[in-house]
């Protein structure tokens, strides 16, 4: 049913890694050996956490990527999309008419229930929290 996507979970990881870090940038190389992540997945998503904003990354010697913002700024929910975008159980979550049954569809208020607990639950959950364990 609903699971998240091996980038999510290395993006998590990857966030974590810097969270704990906050003094000093680390190298994509770094991350990926502390995390055990496949170096050239993790550029992509290392890519898109910084088009997002949660992330910085500077070049040269000394360079290498650092949290954008406070680790307990950053919500779960923040990453989630960023790499995965929405959440959306079913795809009616978002369009009545995505499925046959349209209006009719009873279980759709069940589908849209579950969307928001899980938002609600990332969106309570900051980045600093899960660094802490």
């Amino acid at each position: 049913m609903f699971s998240v996507s091996a980038r999510t979970q290395y993006a998590i990881r990857a966030m974590t890694c810097l969270a704990t870090k906050p003094d000093r940038s680390s190298t994509s190389a770094e991350i990926a050996q502390a995390e055990n992540i496949p170096a050239k997945y993790l550029e992509g998503i290392l890519s898109r956490l910084k088009a997002f904003g949660l992330i910085e990354s500077e070049r040269g010697k000394n360079g290498g990527y650092r949290m954008a913002k406070n680790p307990s700024d950053i919500t779960m929910l923040e990453i989630v999309e960023a790499i995965d975008g929405r959440i959306k159980p079913v795809t009616c979550v978002d369009a009545i008419g995505a499925c046959a049954q349209g209006a009719a569809c009873h279980p759709r208020n069940f589908w849209i229930g579950l969307k928001s607990t899980i938002d609600a639950y990332l969106a309570e959950r900051t980045l600093k929290d899960v660094a802490q364990g």
